[in-house]
């Protein structure tokens, strides 16, 4: 192995999973350092679903199989340059948190992130402890990097109810860092509320990599009308992003107008998101579109499925197919509106 040119070897490494890789670094100083240098290009450590909560919420479900990791219970090596050691005393001077939330009751001014490795919880599975607002160097070395940790891993799933990472401290944790600040999970899903909106935006575009879909719930947002362009901005521009993205609960019918003209009259379509879900948005009074076309109608137990095509009109090979679910009582139930060329790149 040490005779092979780092290319070679670095192909060799490629081959292993993460578990393999870990104790492959074991070996000697050389194979550690190797597998540290090149570690963004290797296997990562997968989980199936990342979770953040208070610790009472813990108590209630947690089983034997979860570990708690508390911030004294590991020792890191970290340096800590001068201009570095500026900015994080001022952090902890300002009360900077490391989360965004909305919790009411949170126990020792602490939040947990519950690691979970597979669906049935029968692997071992992780409680990291993390100070909402840091209060010493101590516990920003601890944030600093546990959260490293964190960005080396993949997740299935992730959850966030009303909690996010503060972008400001992670930018000042990860300041002059080579670490991409990207968590990287398949299908996140973001809960967050009336002030917390813009701010759950921001984290899922500028500090997730998504490798499946964006889901988001409006139930607990009652100004609707407020983020509608944002919202429709982010739908037509932010496909290099997001190739899918679920709505649940958004009940504007403005929103399924804005889009449906959009597909049918844009000159440009190739920003725009590949799939666009609308769950629960329970349109009433709901009209098919006049430019629908090739529509098909099947009813089974009373539901009423409608699939149609809306062809661009400065395009006629972008074609966005459409598919809605409308209940007994007329209202929409789920909305699919996906483009037709790339369904079929992708088959």
């Amino acid at each position: 192995m040490y005779s092979l040119p780092i290319e070679i070897q670095l192909d060799v490494l490629k081959c292993l999973d993460f578990d393999q890789l870990f104790s492959f670094k074991q070996t000697n100083f050389y194979f550690r350092n190797l597998v540290n240098k090149y570690e963004n290009g290797l296997a990562r450590m997968k989980f199936y679903q990342l979770e953040m909560d208070s610790f009472q919420h813990y108590v209630l479900r947690m089983p034997e199989t979860y570990k708690i990791i508390k911030p004294d219970s590991l020792i890191f090596e970290f340096t800590l340059n001068d201009r570095l050691l500026k900015k994080w005393k001022m952090a902890i001077n300002e009360s900077i948190p490391l989360f965004l939330h909305n919790s009411e009751s949170v126990e020792n001014g602490n939040f947990y992130v519950c690691l979970e490795k597979t669906v049935n919880e029968k692997e071992r599975n992780y409680i990291l402890e993390f100070p909402i607002i840091p209060k010493n160097l101590e516990e920003m070395i601890f944030s600093r990097c546990w959260l490293e940790q964190l960005l080396k891993c993949t997740f299935e799933r992730a959850w966030f109810d009303k909690i996010i990472f503060n972008p400001q401290m992670l930018n000042l944790l990860f300041d002059n860092s080579k670490i991409p600040i990207k968590f990287n999970i398949q299908r996140p899903s973001l809960s967050p509320n009336n002030n917390s909106f813009e701010n759950f935006l921001e984290f899922s575009l500028n500090y997730l990599t998504i490798s499946d879909y964006l889901c988001i719930d409006f139930e607990e947002i009652d100004n609707l009308e407020q983020h509608l362009d944002i919202l429709f901005n982010i739908l037509i521009g932010e496909g290099n992003k997001l190739s899918k993205v679920c709505l649940r609960n958004f009940t504007l019918t403005r929103l399924h107008e804005l889009i449906t003209k959009y597909v049918a009259t844009s000159k440009n379509c190739s920003e725009m998101v590949s799939t666009i879900i609308l769950d629960y948005p329970l349109f009433t009074n709901f009209k098919l579109d006049e430019r629908a076309e090739n529509v098909k109608i099947e009813i089974s137990d009373k539901i009423k499925h409608t699939k149609y095509q809306i062809s661009n009109i400065h395009n006629p090979k972008v074609k966005f197919l459409f598919y809605n679910v409308e209940m007994e009582d007329g209202s929409i139930f789920h909305i699919t509106i996906s483009r037709m060329d790339l369904l079929s790149e992708q088959k």
